[in-house]
C-alpha cells in the first residue's frame, strides 16, 4: 500500500477559482493546506483559473469556466479537453483523485475519461444539495442521465458515443464523501451508493474569540446583527431585513444589521432597505477579505444564517461559533448539524421573519453568565469537531481505506 507520506492527491474543482469567496474553493484550499501538513503531495486542478494559478492557488488549469444561473443560486461550470487532462494527470501521477461536485459539467467527466494505467482511486466529494428539484432541474437531470453523450473518435468506429455523462462518472467513483448527513441523504436518493460523511473544516488557529475587532462598528453602542454570504434567494436575506424591521417597529431601535457579500439579489435587497427606510439601521459592507471577516464575526453580537433551504453544510455557522459569537439560524437541513445543542433552541422557522425576529431578540437578551457559558462551550466544541487537522485526518483515513 502507498505510504501516507508518499500519498499524491489531486483535488479537482468543478468551479473556477474567482476572486470572490466560494464554499468549494475555500474548502479545497483549506484541505490542501491541512493535507500538506500531513506529508501528502497535493495538487489543485480547476477550470479557467489563470489568475488563481499565478497567485499559487491552483496548480493546473483545465478548461474554461462559464456562469450558470438557477432559480435559487448561480455557479460556474466548465468546458475542458481530454488531451489537457491527460497531460496533467501524467505529470501528477496521483494515487487519489478527488472530484468536488463531480456532476457539474464538465471537468469531472473529462478527468475520468482521461485516466490511464495505473488507474488512481477516484473519489466524488459532494457539497451541494436541494430541498427538492423543480421541473427545470428534473428535466436537466433526466437529459444528463439518459441523453447526453460525449463523442469518441476511434479507428474502428470513426465516431461513437460514450455510455452517458452521468453513468460514466457514477460508475467510476470508487468512493463518495458528503459534507453533511443532509447532503448524504440527498445524494443517496438521487444516486444510491455508500457516502462517507466528513464535515467541512475551518482554520481554528485563526478563527478564535481573541483578536482584533472592527472598532468603528461599535462606536454608537448599538447591538450588531451580522450576515455573511452570497446574495441568493435561498439565503433568506430578505427575511432577515423584514425581521429587523419588525424589531425596530416594536421599539427595539438599539440594533443594526451589517450585510456582507454580494450576488444576484444585492440591488433588490438595497431597494428593499430603501423602501423600508432602514438606511440608518442596515448597511451593505460588500465582500470582506478573510481577516476582516474574522474581525466582523468577533465584533457582532449575533450572526444570523436565515437560509430557506439548499444548504449542504453552512460553514458560516461554525466560523462564527469558533470566534466566540452567538448564532441564530433557520431550522433546515445543512444548518442544524452545525449549530450545536446550546444554540439549537434559537433556530427559527425558515421563511418566517416574525419567528426570526423573536429568536434574534431572545438571544440578544441573554444574561451575561448564560451568554459566556454558551460562547465558551461553543468555541471549544467547534475546535474539537471541525478543525482542519481533524478533518484532514478523516480524509486520509478514508483514502487509505479505498487504496486497500
Amino acid at each position: 500500500m502507498t505510504k501516507e507520506k508518499d500519498l499524491s492527491i489531486a483535488l479537482v474543482s468543478s468551479y473556477t477559482f474567482t476572486k470572490e469567496p466560494g464554499g468549494v474553493k475555500d474548502f479545497i484550499l483549506g484541505l490542501k493546506q491541512a493535507l500538506v501538513k500531513k506529508n501528502c503531495r497535493v495538487y489543485v486542478i480547476a477550470p479557467g483559473s489563470k489568475d488563481a494559478q499565478k497567485k499559487g492557488l491552483v496548480d493546473f488549469v483545465l478548461g474554461v469556466g462559464f456562469k450558470v444561473s438557477t432559480d435559487q443560486t448561480e455557479f460556474r461550470a466548465s468546458l475542458s479537453r481530454k488531451k489537457t487532462a491527460k497531460t496533467i494527470l501524467e505529470a501528477i501521477k496521483p494515487d487519489i483523485v478527488v472530484i468536488h461536485e463531480p456532476f457539474v459539467p464538465s471537468i469531472g467527466h473529462t478527468i475520468i475519461s482521461s485516466l490511464g494505467d495505473p488507474r488512481p482511486v477516484i473519489v466524488g466529494q459532494f457539497h451541494a444539495r436541494r430541498e427538492e428539484l423543480n421541473w427545470r432541474l428534473k428535466l436537466a437531470e433526466f437529459i444528463m442521465k439518459y441523453f447526453v453523450r460525449r463523442p469518441k473518435l476511434s479507428r474502428r468506429t470513426l465516431l461513437s458515443l460514450s455510455t452517458g455523462y452521468v453513468s460514466t462518472i457514477n460508475n467510476n467513483l470508487d468512493g463518495r464523501i458528503a459534507v453533511s448527513q443532509a447532503t448524504r441523504k440527498f445524494w443517496q436518493k438521487m444516486l444510491p451508493a455508500d457516502y462517507k460523511v466528513i464535515y467541512n473544516g475551518i482554520d481554528t488557529d485563526k478563527l478564535t474569540p481573541d483578536g482584533a475587532k472592527i472598532n468603528e462598528w461599535m462606536k454608537d453602542g448599538r447591538k450588531i446583527v451580522f450576515f455573511a454570504g452570497r446574495h441568493d434567494p435561498r439565503k433568506g436575506i430578505d427575511d432577515l431585513i423584514n425581521a429587523l424591521n419588525i424589531l425596530i417597529k416594536n421599539g427595539d431601535d438599539s440594533i443594526k444589521l451589517k450585510i456582507a457579500g454580494r450576488g444576484k439579489m444585492t440591488e433588490d435587497l438595497t431597494e428593499m432597505v430603501n423602501k423600508l427606510n432602514l438606511q440608518k439601521q442596515i448597511e451593505f459592507v460588500g465582500i470582506m477579505p478573510y481577516e476582516r471577516l474574522i474581525q466582523a464575526y468577533r465584533t457582532a453580537d449575533v450572526v444570523v444564517a436565515p437560509s430557506t433551504g439548499g444548504e449542504g453544510f453552512n460553514r458560516t455557522i461554525i466560523e462564527a461559533r469558533a470566534c466566540g459569537t452567538l448564532v441564530v439560524c433557520t431550522d433546515i437541513h445543512g444548518q442544524n448539524e452545525a449549530i450545536g445543542k446550546d444554540l439549537s433552541v434559537f433556530m427559527a422557522k425558515p421563511g418566517n421573519p416574525r419567528d426570526l425576529s423573536l429568536k434574534i431578540k431572545s438571544i440578544l437578551n441573554l444574561g451575561r453568565a448564560k451568554r459566556h457559558e454558551i460562547l465558551k462551550r461553543g468555541a471549544e466544541e467547534v475546535k474539537v469537531n471541525f478543525s482542519w487537522d481533524k478533518i484532514a485526518e478523516e480524509h486520509i483515513e478514508y483514502y487509505k481505506k479505498l487504496l486497500n
